[in-house]
């Protein structure tokens, strides 16, 4: 948790002070003025790396990400991986490019996000695609965090794909939709696709912020998250909608051997109790957080709790 005391003096500037942050933090706080530990959605996505794109030779498919490699990287902590949810990016992950900055940091676009082409073939095709991209950019293993839909990305990465998974954390995510394929897309996302076709950037991304969280929420963290939302294209909609809508990662679960860690938000109205409870009891092992105060974007809506829950599964990972 942060305190923040402010003091205002003639010259009408406050002043900030904080406590429990890190050096990177701190330094963080002081150079964007401390309203997030500064809470500006523009300097959340100003401080972000620029997109990038990968080519898979053996598909031909573009996937876009983003990555920050610090020039001298910590060797005990392994790369990160962020697989973003059904109204996220790449952009999602501000908070934690800001926050982890002496190990590799890695944002991926779903097919259809960002700069990412469209992808046939449920969420197996869309594991393969992105474990290409991460062979690509990280040496060994890395550490797999999936909110909502990148969390079901994550477990079928865990199990087609145990060689690049040193450890899986699944934030606000349940096991997918189990429908049968060929089934059409789910009203809820053809009214996503109708109001996304309609609807212009400002006013969609609200929307779908808006339907996602409950509560009082700070006015910057919402301004963010919208922005990131109104971005989405109908491709994007689609292709995550389908590939949720066919998931049934049931079978995979017992596949992966990875250590997991199940983050939940205690206000999601997104992920339903029997949902959350199915995933964990498909993975027995898993150790598991409950992020208070939070709902569906606990990487953003209190970050720190987020990120300081990270660092103590990866010091558990560490450690056996």
């Amino acid at each position: 948790m942060i305190f923040w005391s402010t003091i205002s003096h003639p010259e009408k500037i406050l002043c900030y002070t904080a406590t429990n942050l890190s050096t990177h933090e701190l330094q963080y706080a002081l150079k964007f003025g401390l309203k997030f530990y500064m809470r500006s959605y523009q300097q959340l996505i100003d401080f972000l790396p620029p997109l990038s794109s990968f080519r898979n030779e053996a598909s031909g498919m573009i996937t876009s990400y983003r990555v920050n490699q610090p020039q001298i990287e910590n060797s005990e902590r392994p790369a990160l991986v962020f697989l973003h949810g059904f109204n996220g990016s790449s952009k999602s992950w501000a908070c934690q490019f800001a926050h982890f900055t002496s190990q590799t940091v890695i944002a991926i676009d779903a097919p259809g996000f960002g700069g990412s082409q469209f992808v046939d073939g449920g969420m197996v095709a869309i594991a393969d695609e992105v474990a290409a991209l991460i062979s690509s950019l990280v040496t060994g293993k890395a550490v797999i965090i999936g909110h909502s839909m990148g969390g079901m990305l994550a477990q079928v990465l865990g199990a087609t794909h145990p060689d690049i998974c040193q450890a899986i954390i699944l934030s606000c995510t349940h096991k997918g939709r189990a429908q049968p394929v060929g089934s059409p897309l789910r009203a809820a996302e053809q009214e996503r696709i109708r109001e996304r076709e309609v609807m212009d950037d400002a006013s969609y991304g609200a929307l779908r912020v808006g339907k996602m969280l409950s509560g009082k929420i700070d006015p910057q963290i919402m301004a963010f998250l919208a922005a990131v939302a109104g971005e989405i294209r109908v491709e994007g909609i689609r292709c995550g909608g389908f590939a949720m809508q066919y998931l049934d990662t049931s079978p995979f679960l017992d596949k992966i051997n990875a250590p997991v860690a199940i983050f939940t938000g205690a206000d999601d109205v997104v992920v339903k109790p029997d949902a959350a409870a199915a995933l964990k009891a498909g993975l027995p092992q898993a150790h598991h957080w409950l992020l208070a105060d939070v709902g569906h974007a606990p990487y953003c809506e209190d970050s720190v709790s987020f990120n300081s829950a990270i660092e103590q599964f990866l010091d558990y990972v560490s450690a056996v």
